[in-house]
């Protein structure tokens, strides 16, 4: 008996409501970096990091899904994204161990205009990871052809566990 009651369990768990992670007015996931050197870089061990989510904006790629902002600033009510096409392609789908109901790949604009990659899990337990990270670069100005002189960009990792939090007001998008 016991054998047939857990693969309905585990369908149970993977068939978990997505929706139920979408924030309300007034909430949004709040949290600290993961204060461990092997998955933090450019992020200082007690960054903080906020965000509103929809997950039916995603469901479709209609546009946000809300914002994301940090307590080092380099996330100042940062639009988080996805390409639209993606909604519609079997990479939106990707998995990978460790308790997660669903993962998005998205993007966001850091505040020195530098685009980072966010993976965004909502757990089972009703947390969500969200897992930031760009590489380190070197960019020349538009137009600049004989650039000389281009400006560095420092590498971003850190890995976020975030909980929902009631009473929060997001920052302002300009």
């Amino acid at each position: 008996m016991k054998r047939a009651l857990l693969p309905a369990a585990l369908l149970c768990a993977s068939c978990m409501d997505v929706g139920s992670f979408t924030t309300q007015p007034g909430e949004c996931y709040r949290g600290q970096v993961v204060n461990a050197s092997f998955v933090r870089t450019g992020f200082e061990e007690d960054t903080r990091l906020a965000m509103t989510f929809d997950t039916a904006a995603l469901a479709d790629g209609r546009g946000p899904a809300g914002v994301m902002w940090s307590s080092d600033g380099r996330f100042d009510a940062a639009s988080i994204g996805q390409m639209p096409e993606l909604a519609h392609d079997s990479l939106s789908q990707f998995q990978f161990p460790g308790g997660r109901v669903r993962n998005y790949l998205l993007n966001v604009i850091a505040s020195d205009g530098v685009p980072a990659t966010v993976v965004i899990s909502l757990m089972e337990n009703g947390l969500v990871e969200a897992r930031v990270m760009r590489p380190a670069m070197e960019v020349c100005p538009p137009g600049d052809d004989g650039c000389t002189s281009p400006v560095s960009y420092e590498a971003l990792f850190g890995v976020f566990r975030l909980e929902i939090d009631s009473s929060c007001v997001p920052p302002t998008a300009e």
